[in-house]
């Protein structure tokens, strides 16, 4: 008995469709028979979805980019996306993916810029808008900002730490009596591996739970004349650090301070220890 192939013990559907894609015949006439038949036109004037709109970025070589100034950097930048975006649009097409390729959405024309700058206006007028800080990533060796995900270190990177005082220009009444003879010299002492924060610092978090100190470095320190506040349990770490003795003059909890004891302006109330 003849044995049997196994296709023949497979029920298998059957179908119109080759079994090779054939893309380089089929591709081309898929398209124009969309664009014929206007399918995506058609189709989209009765879709109730929500509007999608494809996004795209641009790239160039950081060593192009630091020989071009800003004018030719952007003039680069428009005919990169340009020129990306067409053959993009041209492999989405291949792709069988419907759009609305004739009528591209380009943040990069004028009229798109135009109609942002009088959105920003309408803002303004409202009273949307204001200035205030905000920490921004920036790359010194591409000269650009960078978001949290472009974010590398090198391997074994290790970041500068310092020592920071914070100017204390308003007592809480529960410190009153502790602290206030030792105001307007007294600075609350904080230590932070990301330097880059300070200018926009407003503020410090004291952990009610530990104890604090008001101490005094020697006359001869490079700080003399100075108060400082810092936690007990790190008085001496700080002394050995900025290499004096630092002498404990009063302490207080931690709760008896006020969310206002300590307001130091972002530019002026700060300095190196």
């Amino acid at each position: 008995m003849e044995a049997k192939s196994y296709k023949d013990t497979v029920n298998l559907p059957k179908t119109k469709f080759d079994m090779r894609a054939n893309a380089t015949k089929r591709e081309p006439e898929l398209q124009q028979f969309w664009a014929d038949q206007e399918i995506y036109d058609r189709l989209s004037h009765n879709n109730p979805g929500d509007l999608f709109v494809l996004h795209d970025g641009q790239n160039m070589k950081s060593d192009d980019r630091l020989n071009l100034t800003p004018i030719e950097l952007r003039r680069k930048a428009a005919a990169f996306a340009e020129q990306t975006m067409e053959q993009q649009r041209t492999s989405f097409q291949r792709y069988g993916v419907w759009g609305d390729w004739e009528h591209p959405y380009l943040t990069l024309k004028p009229e798109y810029e135009a109609a942002q700058i009088g959105v920003f206006g309408q803002m303004v007028l409202k009273g949307y808008i204001f200035r205030g800080f905000k920490p921004v990533h920036w790359s010194p060796s591409s000269k650009t900002a960078l978001a949290e995900a472009e974010l590398e270190y090198p391997e074994g990177h290790v970041s500068r730490s310092i020592y920071v005082g914070f100017h204390v220009r308003k007592l809480s009444k529960s410190l009153q009596s502790k602290v206030k003879r030792y105001m307007p010299s007294l600075w609350a002492a904080i230590w932070t591996t990301t330097p880059w924060t300070i200018p926009a610092n407003l503020a410090i978090a004291v952990n009610p739970e530990l104890t604090y100190a008001v101490v005094e470095p020697p006359a001869n320190s490079h700080i003399a004349q100075q108060f400082m506040l810092v936690a007990v349990d790190a008085v001496d770490r700080l002394s050995a650090t900025l290499n004096t003795e630092l002498k404990i003059l009063a302490t207080f909890p931690g709760k008896d301070r006020e969310p206002d004891w300590c307001t130091p302006h972002p530019a002026t109330d700060k300095k190196i220890l």
